[in-house]
């Protein structure tokens, strides 16, 4: 295209230019059309109020302590969202009211904004050290150091400017390729329109092909078996005589045939003769879709014996395959060997892309898996049936919650004796749906029905092992008041939820509040930290599972001191893995 003049013209708000095309008919001279071609809008002043106010919230605690890289990321982020709407209800109100230029127009105002500016900026920076000190119990309870407030108050302001400057470069791809655009549309907002789709397009292109190149990686790294090696017991999928082939079982699932106590190790712990634990699992490729690999797993049971042993437990596992070790262990000590546990693998990436990826794939595999094993038990002699015991975590908790969506828990126990559901997103529909609150019920230990059959426990000190009008066939929702996961919702966006209010738990920060989105900001940040944070704290439960699986299978004699004991003991003694050589175990 080539340009023969570009004059300016003025319109309210936006500066144009008349571009001619050099097209035309008949040799004529061609069209001027309309482009906007401002290169950076005025600052907005409703935005700036909005990003100060931000930062401000970015500094306050939340449930999980923070190292200086999350403290950077939320002291940007939270600033930058901030800023964003302050510029969108900035343009709407002069929408409304018309274009005002009282600041341009009014040199004192100006100066007097200036100024303001200046103080606020001086006031963010001398509070930041505060402020900060406000997670000192959260970061000392966690063994950490509080966060760096001068990187706090350098890298923040750099990556902010980093990011908007990414993001004037976007806004200006886009207008490049409105005037492209406009050469085939008549219509400059058209194709002004379409410039930024285009952009728009380009960027989810590349979203999805980095989304595509990590899930190979995690596909590559869940095919590798360095380090591992094969089970030489027949009680483990993957041993000999197994139906499936160890390779197929993925990282997770080798590591879960490969782990374990010994039978030694459990009899050392109860004093009383104790049966090799049973473990099988199914890899994601071993078998074709959720119901093959089900079928699979039970064939896998029947062929180790496990359905003559006292407790089955089926786990919904979490992105990646992931049966938690810890979890796996600690039945087994509880049960005394006397169990078999069984999982599948429909994922290879972590479960937050499985979620953004395959929303439904953790309820698919659970629908498979309890319609298999329900059938499977039901067709065996009443006398000789095992107890049937369903597990999940995280994702694999939501999973298989919503196998029983709509249903009651006298309906649930109807097909198993046990349910042990740890660290549930608190978006699950059946949560909502069994969640009651009584007058004086905390908002972070809600009850169901007459708490006989399904139970809230807060943390792991607050579940009734040895409580007599808690029956039989249990259910446990086993959640921490620290976990994000457990209460991050859409509702924190518009209102503030009851457990930030006076009846907090104990462990949630005293000036933790409540801010209009960025508080929702602050939970959904907090999820990075899922993967480091201590026991105990935030998503992880690696603690809570022996007074989880003490509460449901309830076993003789248990009480909260011989889980204690427990942990002691396993501290002490370690979990080796059986059947797998010592050389063989990776570092």
């Amino acid at each position: 295209m080539i340009l023969e003049k570009v004059s300016p013209v003025a319109l309210p708000g936006l500066t144009f230019s008349k571009i001619n095309t050099g097209r035309g008919d008949g040799g004529r001279p061609g069209r001027e059309r309309m482009v906007d071609v401002r290169s950076s809008p005025p600052v907005s002043v409703t935005g700036l109020v909005l990003a100060w106010v931000g930062y401000l919230a970015s500094l306050t605690p939340t449930m999980v302590p923070r190292t200086t890289t999350v403290q950077v990321i939320m002291s940007t982020l939270l600033p930058l969202s901030g800023y964003a709407l302050g510029a969108v209800l900035g343009a709407l109100a002069r929408l409304v009211l018309g274009d005002r230029h009282w600041l341009e127009q009014n040199p004192t105002a100006r100066r007097l904004a200036i100024a303001v500016g200046v103080v606020a900026a001086l006031a963010a920076l001398l509070l930041t050290p505060v402020a900060l000190r406000w997670q000192t119990e959260l970061v000392a309870a966690a063994g950490w150091t509080l966060p760096s407030w001068p990187l706090v108050v350098t890298l923040a302001p750099a990556l902010s400017v980093l990011l908007v400057l990414v993001g004037r470069a976007l806004r200006a791809a886009g207008r490049a390729l409105g005037r492209r655009w406009l050469q085939v549309v008549p219509s400059p907002g058209w194709a002004t329109l379409l410039g930024g789709v285009t952009v728009g397009l380009l960027v989810a292109g590349a979203t999805a092909g980095a989304f595509a190149l990590l899930a190979r990686q995690y596909a590559g790294w869940d095919a590798d078996t360095d380090g591992q090696a094969p089970p030489t017991t027949a009680l483990r999928s993957g041993g000999p005589g197994s139906l499936v082939a160890w390779q197929t079982l993925g990282r997770q699932g080798r590591e879960f045939v490969g782990g374990g106590p010994s039978a030694a190790d459990i009899e050392g712990f109860s004093g009383v003769p104790a049966p090799e634990p049973i473990r099988v699992y199914v890899g994601r490729d071993q078998a074709a879709g959720p119901e093959g690999r089900a079928a699979l797993l039970v064939d896998e049971v029947r062929r180790t014996g496990g359905f003559d042993r006292d407790v089955v437990v089926l786990t919904v596992t979490s992105g990646l395959g992931s049966v938690h070790p810890v979890s796996a262990q600690t039945v087994e000590y509880v049960a005394n060997g006397d169990v078999a546990s069984a999982a599948t693998q429909y994922s290879v990436v972590p479960s937050w892309m499985t979620a953004i990826l395959d929303r439904a794939g953790a309820r698919r595999e659970a629908e498979a898996l309890v319609e298999a094993f329900t059938t499977a038990v039901a067709e065996l002699p009443p006398q000789d049936r095992p107890r049937l015991v369903l597990n999940g975590e995280s994702l694999g908790a939501a999973g298989s919650q919503q196998v029983f969506s709509g249903l009651s828990p006298e309906q649930v126990v109807a097909d198993f004796d046990g349910v042990l559901w740890v660290g549930t997103p608190a978006t699950s529909a059946l949560l909502q749906q069994w969640a009651s609150f009584p007058d004086g019920t905390p908002p972070w230990e809600p009850v169901v029905g007459d708490g006989s059959i399904a139970r809230f426990a807060a943390n792991a000190d607050r579940v009734p092992i040895a409580d007599p009008s808690w029956g039989d066939r249990r259910i446990l929702f086993l959640h921490s008041a620290t976990d994000p996961v457990a209460y991050f919702s859409g509702s924190l966006l518009r209102s503030r939820p009851s457990w930030i209010g006076d009846a907090r738990f104990t462990s949630v920060p005293e000036r933790m509040g409540w801010w209009p989105l960025f508080t929702w900001e602050q939970m959904l940040i907090d999820f990075t930290t899922n993967g480091i944070v201590p026991p105990g704290f935030g998503h992880n439960y690696s603690n809570s599972h022996a007074m989880g699986w003490a509460g449901v299978l309830h076993p003789e004699g248990w009480d909260a001191s011989t889980v204690d004991r427990l942990e002691v003991y396993r501290a002490e003694v370690g979990p080796p893995d059986p059947g797998v050589p010592v050389s063989a175990k990776g570092s």
